[in-house]
Order: C-alpha cells, then structure tokens, then sequence
C-alpha cells in the first residue's frame, strides 16, 4: 500500500470516529441534562473522573509495543516479535486482573460524600450504593479498554491501523447506544454504567474473531514469557504513561476540582465549553493521527527525507486549517448553545475567547507532538508534559475556589503555551541531521491567529446579540477570510501538486 493510500485509509476511520464522538455530543449531552438536570450531567461526568486514571494502567505498553511490532514484523524478525507480543499480553493481563480486583474497595468507601454528591452544594442527591455500583462499573470498563486497545492497535502491523480504529469506532457506537437506552429508561448511574460495560464485553469479542481471521500468524497468544524483556518493556513504555496520565490531569482533575468545590452545575459550564472546541480539534487531528503510521514506517526504514517531506507539507496543510476551524467555531459558540441546549445565556465571551486561543496552541501542539510519539523518541516530552501538567493541577488547586472558571482557563492557557515551546524545540532537535527547521509557517501561524482572537476580543459581545442567521454568517465571513489569507501564507498549492503527483504515482522533486 502506498503512502498516500494508507493515510486516507487512516484518515477516513479517524474522521468518522471524531464523527461519532460529535454526535455523541449532540445527542447525548443534551438527553442527559434533559434526563437528570445540568447538575445530574455534572455529578455523571464526575464519576466518570473518578476513574479515568485507571485507563493509564497499561504503562504505555500497548502504544510501545504495537509500534516496536509492527517494525519487528516488516523486518521480518518474527522469533521476537511473538515472544515480545506474548510476554506483554500477559504483563497486561496481569495488570488489568490485579486492579480489578483492587476496584472493590470502592464499595468500603464513602464515595458520595468524597464526591459531593450528598446535596452539599444543592445538587441531586445520588444515592451511596449507586455511586459505588456506578464507579467499579466504569472503572472495570476503563481496564478492559486496556485490553481492547491493545487488540486494536495489532492491526497495526498488517498496515491495516484504520481496521483497529474502525473497530474502536464501534466500541464507541456500543457505548453511545448502550447510554441512550439506560438514559431513556431513567436508569440509575449505575444501571447506566452495567450496560455500557455489557456491550463493550460483546464488541471485544467481535473484534477478536476478526483479528484472528485476518491476521492468524500474528494473533496474540500467551505460550511465551520472558522475564527479562518485562523491564525492557516497562522503562520505555512507562513514558507513554506518563504522556497518558497528563491526560487525566489535564482533563479530569479539573473536573474533580470543580466537582469538590462550586458544583455539578459548574462542571457541566466548564465541560460544555471544553466539548465544544474540543469536537472542533478532534476534527482536525484527524489529519494529525492519521499520519502515524507513516511516520513509524517512515522511520523504521530510516528515510528521513521522505519524513521531513511530510512533516512539511502536514504541517503547512494543518496549520491553515488551524484558525479557520477554531476562529470559526468561536464566533458559531452562541448559535451552538442556543440550538444544542436552547441556552444562550450560558455563553461568556471572555472564557470562550480564552478556550478558542488554547485550542490553537493545543491544536499547534498535537500535530508536532506525534512526530515524537510516532518514533518512540517521546521520552523527554513525556516528562516536561507530566511534570508541567503536575505543576498546572497544584495551581488549579489554588485558582479554581478563587477564581472560578476564568483562573482555571489561563492557567491552562499558560502551560499549553509552555509546552509547545518545548515541543518546537525537540522537533528541531529531531530533524538535526537531517536539516534545520523552517520556523516561518509557525510565525505565520502565530500572526494570523492573533490578530483574528484580538478582533474577536472586540466584535464578539456584539455579535452574540445579533438574529442566529447573522451570526452564521459572520462566522462564515471570518473562516473565509482567514482561508483566503492562509492559501498563499502556507504555500497550500505546492501541497496540493505533491498531493496530486503522489496519486498519479510520481513524487515531486
């Protein structure tokens, strides 16, 4: 398969699972506030909180391993490649046992008062023994997601990663389905967690009849252990945790936070706003995500003019669609709010303006991020992106009671910022050897998303009063404007002709 072939082939599963995750959104999201209130949605997505972390139990062993197989398969070293995928199947296996195990004890404690779910702050009261059932529930769920990641991202080394993410995608429709039948029956949390937890049992065992009749020679089994290749797999591995456990800390603590200390109310505000331009990224990172397994075959065949090309022309393709996306969806945020969950007022120009310029260095962030995770070589970013999100929750923990949403959001604001300065750092280092990098889309980047967030800064309070077919239409305005601009400061017609010369079967000089 070509190069080109194989990144729209991962391009369309990613795509039409950022898809479903937005119709997820708009589906879900306003059924369930429509169900149990704005507060009940926020004590929900408070329990989910509580255990996400459990998803990072893997170590990084899945991505690590998934990627060190797939270029162990392509060069042919198939002794190996069997041990090293046995021995961390059952490393896994042992993991997810041992912490489902250790889940129990959620039913010793007191989760409703830990959680603030006993009316404390004049939310629904949820009952002791559903919170419980509720958490072991998704906590289970969360490590069995370990299990089925690892499954899915085996397809991997057939050069077939789009089939892993299809079936992630139908893990994530099992989900949604499962949600919406509990949510209309009025179940309890934890009658909603026991199903989904039900229908992602069924898919892991499709998706395993389907690895075995595609890929017979590489399905994992457990006939092999080697003790010594535990550590082996651990200490690289383990930075791919703490790249996932920044994930938690960035997008569940402040949920808990917030959870512990102004409300379910609040917690619904904040992931609202989150959810929105975070749709609007997921989006676009699917032409980031997209370009992974290129990027690890790439580098496994040590062709490093073949991975500056695309770092290149991904970058100056991404970074054009950068502003128009979040700028857009910016000035779109009242509309949304009015048609989604018929509540204009919950917008705030200041806190959305603030969002949408995160979500560009977040956005930056990402497509540079997996030229690191792609290769392996994420071990330093791993640490400057654990550490520096550490510092992010202890300011959190003193600007949230004080400041609200508004110093939980600048904070945020200055730690993304931080981290894609180091990550522009370790890009350049990465490519060294092979030539310098060319900086000047970024600055190109930086200007056109400056100045369109200062104008925005200025006309958005008036906008947002103006009839929903106006405000359309200035959003419309501004995502033109700033496409226009970006075609000839990102030179997108010279990626368009590689583009086209790569289907012809011809590459460009």
């Amino acid at each position: 398969m070509s190069g080109i072939r194989g990144i729209a082939k991962n391009l369309s599963a990613l795509f039409s699972s950022h898809a479903i995750a937005v119709f997820q959104q708009i589906g879900l999201v306003p059924l369930f506030i429509h169900v149990y209130g704005k507060a009940g949605y926020g004590e929900w997505l408070a329990i989910s909180a509580a255990v996400s972390y459990l998803g990072t139990l893997d170590f990084g062993v899945q991505t690590f391993v998934n990627q060190d197989l797939t270029v162990r398969y392509h060069r042919g070293d198939m002794d190996d490649f069997h041990v090293n995928q046995s021995t961390a199947l059952r490393l896994l296996l042992t993991i997810v046992g041992c912490a489902a195990l250790a889940a129990t004890v959620v039913f010793a404690l007191p989760l409703q008062h830990i959680l603030k779910m006993d009316g404390v702050h004049g939310d629904p009261i949820v009952p002791p023994h559903v919170v419980q059932i509720a958490i072991f529930f998704m906590a289970l769920q969360a490590l069995t997601n370990i299990i089925y990641g690892y499954f899915a991202g085996t397809f991997m080394v057939l050069g077939k990663a789009y089939i892993g993410q299809y079936w992630n995608n139908a893990k994530m429709l099992t989900l949604i389905s499962t949600a919406v039948v509990a949510v209309l029956l009025h179940s309890s949390f934890a009658g909603i967690a026991m199903a989904q937890y039900a229908g992602l049992l069924v898919c892991l065992s499709a998706q395993l009849w389907h690895l075995r009749r595609i890929g017979r020679d590489i399905f994992p089994t457990l006939k092999h252990w080697d003790k010594a290749l535990v550590a082996k797999i651990l200490k690289p591995s383990g930075y791919f945790a703490l790249i996932y456990s920044s994930n938690f800390l960035v997008y569940q603590l402040p949920i808990l936070i917030l959870q512990r200390t102004v409300g379910g109310s609040f917690v619904t505000l904040f992931s609202l706003m989150r959810t929105i331009f975070s749709m609007t990224r997921n989006m676009m990172n699917a032409l980031t995500q997209s370009i992974g397994p290129e990027v690890t075959s790439l580098f496994a065949k040590n062709d490093w003019k073949g991975l500056s090309k695309l770092y290149n022309y991904s970058e100056r393709l991404i970074f054009s669609v950068i502003p128009v996306a979040n700028i857009g969806v910016l000035y779109l945020c009242p509309f949304l709010l009015t048609i989604w969950l018929k509540q204009p007022g919950l917008f705030n120009p200041q806190l959305y303006i603030i969002s949408a310029a995160s979500s560009i260095i977040m956005s930056t962030k990402e497509h540079k991020f997996q030229f690191q995770f792609s290769t392996n070589t994420h071990q330093e970013l791993a640490r400057f992106m654990f550490g520096t999100y550490v510092t992010l929750g202890g300011l959190w923990m003193f600007f949230i009671p004080r400041f609200g949403l508004l110093g939980l959001l600048w904070c945020w604001f200055a730690v993304e910022t931080a981290q894609l300065g180091y990550l522009i750092y370790l890009n350049a280092r990465f490519f060294a050897h092979h030539e310098p990098m060319d900086k000047r889309y970024l600055v190109r980047l930086a200007v056109l998303s400056v100045s369109f967030i200062a104008g925005a800064k200025v006309f958005l309070p008036y906008t947002r009063q103006m009839a929903l077919p106006v405000q359309i239409g200035i959003a419309i305005a501004n995502g033109a404007a700033l496409l226009a601009l970006a075609v000839p400061m990102f030179d997108l017609g010279s990626v368009w002709a590689e583009f086209q010369a790569r289907r012809r079967g011809k590459r460009l000089a």
